[in-house]
């Protein structure tokens, strides 16, 4: 089902990005790339000079993974260095399951061994039914549950290694089922934020709503769940800035048959009011050139990173767009992570994985591959 490509390395890409090569850039091939060329079909693309700082020296893209299935769509856990989770798009069932419209969602580990990954497709223990987004989470992993027809969906803690026994956090508010949770991100006080929009319910995996499409804050210690933010179509991604003064959502149905429907970023400012974090002073971050922006993380000099119909996006604190590291088919997600003192993006394709090897990691401040989902106490 997997292969990993044995590649060879090419000083200039020239033409469309393909499966069967590695691109790997000089600084001065960087320099000289159109800036604002929107037919440049080279995979890193520059749109502001400071993005080669993020790019380095010989940033290099390779597809390091391919499956017979939609492996790589959500999730995208940077656990550690060598270890990463991904949960696959929807694909048509083995067996007869009228709850989840014969649909199924598979979790995937990948462990890194010398230079090469390897994924193992792994059944989690409990009440897990159609994964999507997740986190790092303490030791372990919370999962965004999209639930079935039959079953609720909601937060659910999972076990980082076998048997992967899972856990429900939270799947209702105060009695009413949520949606379809979609993805989550742990702040440092260890509260949860997650969205959720009423993708199940157009897709056949869910009921008719019962609640708005909102985004949700829900602190375990305390069991205190509230909405923090509504008037989003469909809220998809959430993330904060490395200080968590501003959260970062993205609003996700416009597409190519649907050119006019909102595809944003939104960023809110992190207020406190009666000692809780609320959002507020919604405004418009970014709107992608091409799809919808779909899952979105930071680095540590608060660049702004989201899976794009194009790839992967980055602009920096202030909503300019910097470049685009481009795969044909775009990204719905991507980890951020490092490898030593060396930035890495891995792209979620679909049936491919990517893994695009950049700068320096403090070259943009650093990559705190840790920071979603270690909560300080």
């Amino acid at each position: 089902m997997y292969s990993r490509d044995i590649l060879p390395t090419l000083a200039i890409a020239t033409g469309a990005l393909a499966q069967d090569a590695v691109y790997t850039y000089t600084a001065d091939t960087i320099t000289t790339l159109d800036l604002y060329n929107v037919s440049n079909a080279s995979p890193f693309q520059v749109y502001n000079e400071s993005f080669t700082s993020i790019l380095g020296d010989a940033p290099a893209i390779s597809n390091i993974l391919n499956s017979s299935f939609p492996q790589f769509h959500e999730a995208a856990i940077f656990f550690d260095e060598s270890t990463l989770f991904v949960t696959s798009n929807q694909y048509a069932s083995n067996s007869s399951s009228p709850a989840t419209n014969n649909k199924a969602i598979s979790i995937t580990r990948l462990d890194k061994s010398g230079d090469s990954w390897a994924a193992t497709v792994i059944e989690p223990e409990g009440t897990l039914t159609l994964a999507n987004g997740g986190a790092k989470y303490n030791d372990g992993l919370v999962i965004c549950d999209q639930g079935s027809m039959t079953a609720p969906g909601g937060l659910v803690f999972m076990n980082s290694t076998a048997p992967y026994t899972t856990t429900t956090i939270i799947n209702n508010y105060y009695g009413v089922e949520f949606n379809s949770p979609n993805d989550v991100h742990v702040t440092s006080d260890g509260a949860l934020w997650f969205t959720d929009p009423s993708y199940g319910s157009w897709q056949g995996i869910r009921p008719q709503p019962l609640l708005p499409p909102q985004v949700y804050r829900y602190m375990p210690g305390t069991n205190d769940i509230r909405v923090v933010a509504d008037g989003i179509q469909e809220p998809n991604g959430i993330t904060f800035s490395p200080d968590e003064k501003t959260a970062y959502i993205t609003d996700g149905t416009g597409n190519a048959t649907a050119p006019t429907a909102p595809r944003a970023i939104y960023a809110y400012d992190v207020i406190t009011r009666g000692g809780e974090p609320a959002l507020a002073n919604k405004r418009m971050f970014a709107v992608p050139q091409t799809g919808l922006p779909d899952g979105i993380k930071t680095d540590n000099a608060g660049n702004v990173y989201a899976g794009c119909g194009d790839g992967v996006n980055v602009w920096n604190e202030g909503g300019v767009l910097l470049g685009k590291i481009a795969v044909d088919g775009g990204s719905a997600n991507f980890f951020l992570g490092n490898e030593g003192d060396k930035m890495q993006v891995w792209l979620l394709n679909e049936k491919k994985l990517w893994q695009a090897n950049l700068g320096l990691v403090n070259g943009v401040d650093g990559i705190d591959s840790a920071r979603n989902g270690t909560v300080r106490r």
